[in-house]
């Protein structure tokens, strides 16, 4: 069977890499098709022949992120593998199931969306729905994470916060001294520095990463920005900002799309490694700037 490949662009290829894909189905001939296709779409994939076994492979795996699952199977069948995932892993760690069934129904569409499946899909499957149910779930799957470490951090920083052992007084910050600015400046030069380990110098330009630290900002919330926002955030002329939209937009880290409530506006948004990329590297600068203060 002849695929027709998508560019092997580092945007797929980064976001391929963040999670496998588990495609769960009885069909020894679907499931092979399945994962060639996957495979073919950039995606590392796993496949299991029944429920109990993609569990088993769920509960031993934590590099599984994408779970794709027939409705139709014996013993357990995908609807309540569905809500297995619901109950046993979703709560605890960043997954996302999708649904591929021979006999799409409304109300097996609603059973499984019920049971956190985010997208629907009907046999025979081609190559164009499976690539944008993937995109879909790998962006969904970036937030999760996102959000799980963010929270993570949080709670680390409510835990150092609620250590009895940490003089309140040591807290308390008089005006910064020349050494206390000396030492911000050299900060500032070394987050720099780190800013570069995770996107290219030549696409950051000032306006560039201001328009990037605004769409991270909406992209940790899960919400997309509209263009001239996102150009008003970097304080320069409208055709500037939309000059540097459009590098961020060739080079593969923002997504351009029309609002789907007001045709006449688009929105950006931050493609999923990106986003992803942008959250390590606040973190990290977090972490620097709070052991400087330390």
């Amino acid at each position: 069977m002849a695929i027709e490949m998508e560019g092997e662009g580092p945007t797929r290829q980064a976001r391929a890499a963040q999670c496998q894909v588990l495609v769960v189905d009885d069909d020894a001939v679907c499931l092979e098709e399945y994962k060639e296709l996957i495979e073919a779409l950039g995606y590392t994939c796993q496949v299991a022949t029944d429920a109990a076994m993609a569990l088993r492979a769920i509960a031993q795996d934590n590099r599984i992120g994408i779970v794709v699952t027939d409705l139709e199977m014996p013993t357990m069948d995908g609807l309540t593998f569905l809500e297995e995932l619901s109950q046993r892993f979703m709560p605890h760690r960043p997954l996302v199931a999708l649904v591929i069934t021979g006999q799409a129904s409304l109300e097996s569409a609603i059973s499984a969306m019920r049971s956190n499946a985010i997208d629907f899909l009907s046999k025979p499957i081609d190559l164009g729905g499976l690539s944008s149910s993937l995109r879909r779930a790998s962006t969904h799957w970036m937030r999760i994470a996102a959000d799980r470490r963010i929270l993570s951090l949080r709670a680390q920083e409510d835990s150092t916060n609620a250590n009895p052992s940490i003089d309140e007084e040591s807290k308390v910050r008089s005006a910064p001294t020349v050494r206390d600015l000396q030492a911000l400046a050299a900060q500032m030069m070394k987050n720099r520095e780190s800013r570069f380990k995770f996107f290219d110098a030549r696409t950051l330009a000032g306006p560039a990463w201001d328009i990037l630290l605004d769409l991270a900002a909406a992209g940790l919330k899960g919400e997309a920005v509209p263009t001239s926002s996102a150009c008003a955030s970097a304080q320069v002329p409208l055709s500037t900002a939309l000059r540097h939209v459009n590098q961020l937009v060739e080079a593969g880290l923002v997504i351009r799309r029309l609002d789907v409530n007001d045709k006449r506006r688009t929105l950006l948004e931050l493609e999923p490694d990106a986003l992803d990329l942008m959250t390590r590297y606040l973190a990290s600068s977090w972490e620097s700037i709070d052991r400087a203060r330390g």
